[in-house]
């Protein structure tokens, strides 16, 4: 059966997700399968958050979707119609990033890209923020020379952008450290399906804006060794994933997210030092 055709009017649709896998809904496997499967069985909703809510209303904004983002988001709003405080400072960190030359060069490329393909066989699906030309990455270079190692002799680049509470490095439970916060969200995993389902190896460069009282921003490049070492853990583990979608595996609880503890039934007595 051929798959549906996405569009950006069903992209977020729960048929797509299910038809599709995308970068968000790899992240989700690898933190919880059985979290990232009762939600896309509409069993499980996690809960939101207004970091997730602003960083949308700024996407929203850079890809002139912003009145139907509001639209879809009233919880945004104080009871009077007007925006709430955290809205209002992301209206200002916009202000922030739009006054700066290279980033607006940045987003200036074509806005929210959707693309499909496969990966290891499973199918995914992509929504770029700004997709750059080749002579837009040329301008840049000539412009602003720092960026070349980045751009230089590219056929284009993949823009994403991130609004984010800082860009300082997040302590990884897992690591038993402080890792960059471009590994600790997967933005290498996000940069490798993307590089690699929009075909044409292009670089994948974040654009980055911080949401402090005074807003910090940033344009990093994740260099094609990185995407390469990440391309090979989606290649690894999208088949078990989309075997677990598809019903014919059962998915690994992971015991400790919000799902698993919601759902948790006591089976066993433990010693406490298995706790800890």
């Amino acid at each position: 059966m051929p798959l549906p055709v996405v569009t950006p009017e069903n992209y977020y649709s729960p048929e797509m997700n299910m038809a599709y896998m995308g970068s968000t809904q790899f992240k989700a496997f690898e933190r919880c399968e059985a979290a990232a499967l009762a939600e896309l069985k509409g069993e499980y909703r996690p809960p939101s958050s207004a970091a997730l809510l602003v960083g949308g209303y700024i996407d929203a904004w850079f890809s002139g979707e912003l009145p139907l983002y509001q639209a879809q988001h009233p919880e945004i709003f104080k009871r009077d119609g007007t925006l709430k405080a955290e809205y209002v400072k992301a209206t200002e960190v916009v202000a922030r990033l739009q006054a700066d030359d290279l980033y607006s060069l940045l987003m200036s490329g074509r806005k929210q890209v959707i693309r499909t393909g496969t990966i290891a066989g499973v199918p995914f699906k992509i929504k770029i923020d700004s997709l750059l030309d080749a002579d837009t990455c040329a301008k840049i270079v000539a412009e602003f020379p720092n960026t070349a190692a980045a751009l230089g002799l590219c056929d284009g680049a993949i823009v994403d952008q991130k609004a984010m509470a800082s860009m300082e490095s997040v302590w990884s439970v897992e690591d038993h450290c402080k890792v960059p916060f471009v590994e600790y969200y997967g933005y290498d995993i996000q940069g490798a399906i993307y590089q690699h389902i929009e075909g044409h190896m292009l670089p994948f460069v974040l654009a980055v804006g911080t949401k402090e009282t005074e807003p910090d921003l940033a344009a990093m490049y994740i260099d094609d060794t990185d995407l390469a070492a990440a391309l090979a853990v989606v290649e690894d583990n999208a088949p078990r994933y989309q075997a677990i979608k598809e019903g014919k595996i059962q998915p690994t609880r992971c015991e400790h997210c919000a799902y698993c503890r919601a759902t948790k039934r006591l089976t066993s007595i433990l010693n406490y030092k298995e706790f800890f």
